[in-house]
C-alpha cells in the first residue's frame, strides 16, 4: 500500500522533536486512570466524550495536553477540544478493528494521535475490500492523523505486541461539536 496515495486523508509524522519522550512517565504515573476496560486504561480531558459505553465528564486540559493540542493545530490545522488517552500497559494490550465516530466531529477535522513509549503496529483494513490492508509502525513522538473521509473507508486497530514490557500511551485529539 502506497501511503502517498492516502496523503490527503492520512498524515503520518514519524517524529516530532519538540515532544519530550519523558512525558510518557509523567502521564503514566500522574494520570487518574479509568481501568474499567481489561485491555487498557483510559482518561479523557476537555469537552465531554462518550466512549465505549463510558461517559467522561468535562475536565480541563492539563498543561502538557494544551501543549500537544497546539502541536495538532500547528501540524494539522485545527485546535482540538477533547483528548482521550489510552494506556497500553501490557504487551497484550490492544484495540480491535474499528472506525472512529465522526458524526460528533466538527467539519474538516479528524482524529490526531500522538504516541509515546514503545513502538506498536497500527493495522488498517479497507472497508470495501477486506483483503486490502497495510500497517504503520507508531513510534514514540509520532503523530498520525486520519480525516473523516479516511474513517469512512478504513478500519484500524492497535495490535498486541510480541515483546515484553511494551508499554505505550496514545494521546488522541478530536474537535467535538458542542
Amino acid at each position: 500500500m502506497n501511503l502517498k496515495s492516502l496523503s490527503e486523508d492520512l498524515i503520518f509524522i514519524e517524529k516530532i522533536e519538540s515532544i519530550d519522550p519523558k512525558l510518557f512517565h509523567e502521564i503514566a504515573d500522574n494520570t487518574i486512570w479509568d481501568d474499567s476496560m481489561a485491555v487498557r486504561k483510559t482518561a479523557s480531558y476537555g469537552t465531554p466524550y462518550n466512549y465505549n459505553n463510558m461517559t467522561y465528564a468535562e475536565t480541563k486540559f492539563p498543561a502538557y495536553i494544551t501543549a500537544l493540542a497546539k502541536l495538532v493545530e500547528e501540524h494539522i490545522g485545527f485546535y482540538p477540544n477533547n483528548c482521550l488517552i489510552n494506556y497500553y500497559y501490557k504487551s497484550d494490550s490492544k484495540m480491535g478493528f474499528h472506525s472512529d465516530q465522526i458524526d460528533i466531529l466538527h467539519e474538516n477535522t479528524g482524529i490526531a494521535i500522538f504516541s509515546l513509549g514503545s513502538n506498536r503496529i497500527m493495522k488498517f483494513k479497507s472497508k470495501n475490500d477486506k483483503s486490502v490492508s497495510f500497517e504503520v509502525e507508531l513510534k514514540t513522538q509520532s503523530l498520525i492523523y486520519m480525516t473523516q473521509n479516511f474513517q469512512n473507508d478504513w478500519l484500524h486497530a492497535i495490535l498486541p505486541s510480541t515483546q515484553e514490557n511494551n508499554e505505550r500511551i496514545s494521546i488522541t485529539f478530536r474537535k467535538i461539536k458542542s
